[in-house]
């Protein structure tokens, strides 16, 4: 049943990219979702052991946050807020949802090395952007969310399973991309990009902790 349900996600994801490249927005906010809540099920049906709510939990963050940024006009509006504040929940529980599937010490170096590699050429200029749009505040939140994220990636290196550390990866690249694209300039093909490392991110993060432990 798992398999079945990851088969018809991911579907909705080929879908949802095509749908994001031709800018067909309500079928966008269909598919979107629609891909997340299968997912949904998908981790709710899965062999995940204790991690399962915490698996679950940032998966439905994950959904609401879509929901948020999708109903943001671009700017630092509420949704936008809201769905920020979604994603930095789901990645405290995809950290809990690491620590409980073990963690393995040179993997977890590896993630700092590649980690602190990816932040440390992306987010200066981010913050910078942050606090020129939204003020130092902001960008103070923003820092927050990095950080948050950096530790999601790190863990997620850490426990040694290719799936779902590529996956954590994929996950930094979406959102910096993201930030990018808000901050400081638009992306060629950045929507695209955006959707495409973002779901790889949650299915990978889910196939790894279902099949690779």
């Amino acid at each position: 049943m798992t398999a079945t349900l990851l088969v018809i996600a991911g579907l909705l994801a080929v879908g949802d990219w095509a749908a994001v490249h031709q800018r067909l927005t309500h079928l966008e906010y269909l598919l979107k979702p629609g891909t997340m809540v299968v997912l949904i099920a998908a981790a709710c049906v899965a062999d995940l052991g204790d991690i399962k709510p915490w698996v679950v939990a940032g998966l439905v963050l994950g959904l609401l946050g879509d929901v948020g940024l999708m109903l943001s006009d671009g700017r630092t509006d509420p949704p936008f807020l809201a769905g920020l504040g979604s994603f930095l929940f789901g990645h405290i529980c995809y950290v809990i949802a690491f620590v409980g599937a073990g963690l393995h010490g040179l993997a977890t170096i590896a993630g700092l090395l590649v980690t602190g590699g990816i932040a440390g050429l992306a987010l200066p200029a981010v913050l910078r952007g942050a606090a020129r749009s939204a003020g130092p505040v902001f960008a103070g939140i923003v820092g927050g969310y990095a950080a948050t994220l950096a530790a999601m990636t790190v863990l997620g290196f850490g426990t040694a399973i290719t799936a779902t550390a590529i996956g954590a990866v994929s996950f930094l690249c979406s959102d910096t991309l993201i930030a990018r694209d808000r901050f400081v300039a638009h992306i060629p093909h950045g929507k695209v990009l955006i959707i495409v490392t973002y779901h790889l991110a949650q299915f990978l993060i889910l196939i790894g902790l279902a099949y690779g432990r």
